[in-house]
């Protein structure tokens, strides 16, 4: 299994940030590697909301399956993720006025299944930290961009 943190701050309010996190149709403007994000479940918003996204990683495609499993409004959400070849990610976004605007904290853990076994630990962890880096980049890019 492996962990990581990120954080950012971004030039915007928590509304406007949680706008964009909650709208998991838009995942593909601000997730690097997401190329369509559909929900799949009758909740359209908060704790038990489900959606499935096809991306692209390492020039491969991959379908994960989404449901959001905590959410406290402009504060903070939690994400649990099924994987192929008996994967999982889980992932908790944070945020926290401070005086720049909003800390936005990313912790990711996860396990590949046998995807991970196949590409190995240290690849795996470099995927993952570029992946989230960029990931929290076009947040803030978005949000500071967005009236």
């Amino acid at each position: 299994m492996g962990m990581l943190n990120k954080q950012t701050v971004v030039n915007a309010s928590a509304e406007k940030i949680w706008d964009i996190l909650a709208a998991v149709e838009r995942t593909p403007e601000w997730i690097d590697g997401v190329k369509e994000s559909e929900r799949t479940g009758e909740i359209r918003e908060g704790q038990g909301l489900r959606w499935r996204e096809l991306s692209v990683l390492e020039r491969q495609n991959i379908e994960m399956e989404h449901e959001m499993t905590a959410w406290e409004p402009r504060t903070r959400m939690k994400v649990r993720s099924v994987l192929p070849m008996n994967g999982w990610l889980e992932r908790t976004l944070e945020l926290q006025q401070v005086v720049d605007g909003q800390e936005v904290r990313i912790t990711v853990a996860w396990d590949l299944g046998i995807a991970g076994m196949l590409l190995g630990e240290k690849k795996v962890v470099e995927l993952m930290e570029n992946l989230f880096e960029t990931t929290l980049m076009n947040l803030k890019d978005l949000a500071e961009k967005t009236p």
